[in-house]
């Protein structure tokens, strides 16, 4: 038997926040077919608006939709929101909003909603670092399994969470490659096992700021960026193998 969990626009267009599938072996785009049949809002489940992990492990960083789920398995399926991305993430509750201009001093901004939302942890980069949500989400994975292990290169996961993103053990050359910048495009990234601080966060941010999630989606220039920045040849790669380069890059990252 197969657990699927369904979070966020997932669980709304099945009815359900999980179902159960009779398998000893399927592929994740079959899961995908399947929930698609028994849904009530199919518009809901377009592939290229979810997220979707294979026991935690986010599934673009293992063979994508080919990806072979086995009994036993559990499978968790989250939609991408327009105007920012939320789910559950071990035991976190996380938002990535991406923003189209930011019209604020960054510094400040940062600084303003940490000190307001005290049980959220925020972070803040420039758009041109991220390669799509899974990127995001992804490394977020690897700077928390970093402190559960004790293995942190920093003292505060947002950090962790900027210099894994980066490439980089210096904090100062983090925030000079991904450093959000004031009238340019930005990305807020909130979590918190706070799930009620987050709404509040959420709220604050939908009303002071231009909102847009297409900024964060891969393209041949932040593929060009990204690679210069980490030291590899972004040609010789698909799209899935280039995450998964930018993804064992934040791994590796040690003081």
């Amino acid at each position: 038997m197969i657990t699927i969990r369904l979070l966020g626009g997932a669980k709304k267009a099945v009815g359900k926040p999980a179902v159960n599938l009779d398998r000893s072996s399927v592929s994740i785009s079959e899961i995908l077919d399947f929930l698609t049949t028994i849904s009530a809002e199919p518009h809901l489940l377009q592939r290229g608006n979810l997220i979707i992990t294979l026991n935690g492990v986010d599934s673009a960083s293992l063979q994508g939709h080919d990806t072979t789920v086995k009994s036993g398995d559990t499978v968790t399926v989250v939609t991408v929101v327009h105007g920012g991305m939320d789910y559950m993430l071990d035991s976190y509750h996380l938002l990535i909003i991406g923003v189209l201009r930011i019209v604020y001093d960054p510094g400040r901004l940062v600084d303003m909603l940490r000190d307001r939302y005290g049980n959220v942890s925020i972070q803040a980069v420039n758009a041109n670092v991220v390669y799509g949500e899974e990127h995001l989400v992804g490394v977020l994975r690897i700077a928390l399994e970093a402190e559960k292990r004790k293995i942190m290169v920093t003292n505060r996961r947002e950090m962790e969470l900027l210099i894994r993103l980066t490439g980089t053990n210096q904090i100062e050359e983090a925030i000079r490659r991904a450093g959000l910048k004031k009238d340019t495009a930005g990305c807020l990234i909130a979590f918190s096992q706070d799930s009620e601080s987050l709404r509040q966060f959420e709220s604050q941010i939908r009303s002071e700021f231009d909102l847009n999630d297409s900024v964060l989606k891969p393209s041949k220039e932040k593929r060009i960026r990204l690679a210069s920045m980490l030291g590899f040849f972004p040609n010789e790669l698909n799209d899935s193998e280039f995450l998964q380069c930018l993804l064992e890059k934040a791994a590796i990252v040690i003081r």
